[in-house]
């Protein structure tokens, strides 16, 4: 607020020189633009924000006469409902800032309603071209919409495992980390080490989970897409849906067996928390993550380890080619005059500098978004240029998160009406069916019956066949 004051000082100072010499059409050229951005941003990620938006005031704000000012409006949710009530106009609401964070579901619905502009008439060529290619693809909307997102700050997912745990286990078994490139060989390594712990006991099938994963939705849609039939896609303006009996089996096979088998665990909130409490040494998440990767497991005992965490690449089906999903909110610019739409650009093409991306990113462990930035050296150099400290695991999380943004192809499903709609579908009906069945193998066991007996009287034809036809339904009764 003080450079706003000084700014609005400076105006007035102006008037009351230029209106002798030149007329007031001069004063408006002098006087600041001022816009407003929402955000959901908290904590590290609000503090940075915070400091980035006070040096471009006091930089190229000051010197192209651009005030900008940051708003945080909570969680992502609380932002989407105020942006949706002010859309509204809501009694009480706030007006509109200039620009908002937003992904790409929210994006679309402003865009159908006309009430947010494309970027891409504001950028070069040059600078177009200088963002990741997968960033830029989420926000391209069709004819006259090419960019209505612009990146700011990206995410991908990744495989942490405890290799504190991981090595007596590998020593012993001969397991190898490579067999966790694929999902077929991650499901097969569970069940090692399943029974591997299982023999450490007296007590029979008490084996311990491997492997557990969030965002259940991802491993659907990545998987779908991976072989050759995404389960669902957004095709002008509805949704496509595409249940392919080779695929689905694949990704039951892969997911549903091992599950009910004890193999996999979903329990916490989040499967970090899970991996801080013994309950799996492995998980798949969000690289962004990796700043809550813990260093100490407490068991149900109350005794304490200290643990060392490793990040491999996400891992895909065997044969396919590799691909993972990219996510993170970009921003959104709200239609107004062209004045104000260039001083949003101007600030947002200053934001996404690597000279000022990369500490954004680092201080939330998010990845930076134009391709010179993505590099693991780059970023570590541009934090020891501010005087800035990189979190180890955020380091080591960009030394495969980043490598594998280049390499994998980044996928994000086309948003469409009905689209959060159709993600909660297939991210309820094949993990309600495995904890389900899970309690059900447990019973089976209780009664007497062995594991894999048990197993089996869960994993039928008939069951599979049903989980295919109530997802397909669902999302059918979606058009």
């Amino acid at each position: 607020m003080k450079h706003i004051r000084h700014y609005f000082c400076t105006a007035l100072l102006g008037t009351a020189v230029l209106t002798a010499c030149s007329g007031a059409e001069k004063v408006k050229s002098n006087t600041p633009v001022q816009i407003t951005m929402w955000n959901y941003y908290n904590g590290a990620q609000k503090e940075e924000m915070d400091r980035l938006v006070q040096e471009f005031n006091d930089t190229v704000g000051l010197e192209q006469k651009i005030v900008v000012e940051s708003v945080s409006k909570g969680s992502v949710s609380e932002l989407e409902d105020a942006v949706r009530d002010s859309t509204d106009g809501k009694t009480g609401s706030d007006p509109l800032p200039d620009f908002c964070s937003a992904y790409a579901d929210a994006a679309y619905d402003l865009w159908k309603k006309d009430k947010i502009s494309d970027f891409r008439p504001y950028l070069t060529d040059e600078e177009y071209d200088s963002y990741i290619s997968g960033y830029l693809e989420e926000g391209n909307f069709g004819t006259n919409a090419a960019m209505m997102i612009f990146p700011v700050a990206k995410s991908t997912e990744v495989l942490t495992i405890n290799s504190t745990a991981w090595e007596p286990f590998a020593s012993e078994t001969g397991a190898s980390l490579e067999e966790l490139s694929t999902w077929e060989g991650l499901a097969q390594t569970a069940k090692a080490y399943y029974e591997w712990t299982d023999a450490k006991t007296e007590t029979p099938n008490d084996g311990q989970a491997f492997f557990g994963r969030d965002s259940f939705a991802n491993y659907i849609l990545i998987g779908s897409h991976q072989l050759g039939h995404t389960i669902y896609s957004g095709e002008n303006g509805s949704i496509s849906v595409d249940v392919d009996p080779d695929t689905m089996r694949r990704l039951w096979d892969n997911f549903y067996v091992p599950y009910i088998s004890g193999y996999y665990l979903e329990e916490g909130r989040f499967r970090s928390d899970d991996l801080k409490t013994g309950k799996l040494i492995a998980y798949v998440g969000s690289s962004s993550g990796a700043v809550y990767a813990p260093d100490q497991v407490t068991y149900d005992d109350g005794s304490t380890e200290t643990i060392r965490c490793d990040i491999l690449p996400l891992p895909g089906f065997a044969g396919a080619s590799s691909c993972a999903v990219q996510q993170g909110a970009g921003a959104v610019m709200f239609r107004t005059d062209e004045k104000k739409e260039k001083a949003v650009v101007t600030f947002l093409k200053w934001l996404t500098r690597e000279e000022n991306n990369i500490p954004f990113c680092m201080a939330s462990g998010y990845l930076p978004v134009t391709k010179t930035a993505s590099d693991v050296e780059r970023c570590i150099s541009c934090m020891k240029e501010h005087n800035l400290e990189l979190d180890p695991n955020v380091e080591t999380m960009l030394k495969t998160a980043i490598p594998q943004v280049k390499e994998y192809r980044l996928y994000t499903t086309t948003p469409f009406p009905g689209a959060q709609d159709a993600r909660k579908v297939i991210d309820s009906t094949l993990p309600e069916r495995a904890m389900s069945d899970r309690q059900k193998v447990l019973e089976l066991i209780s009664s007497g019956m062995s594991l894999e007996a048990a197993v089996s009287e869960c994993n039928t034809e008939e069951a599979f066949e049903s989980w295919c036809e109530d997802t397909k339904a669902q999302l059918i009764n979606l058009k």
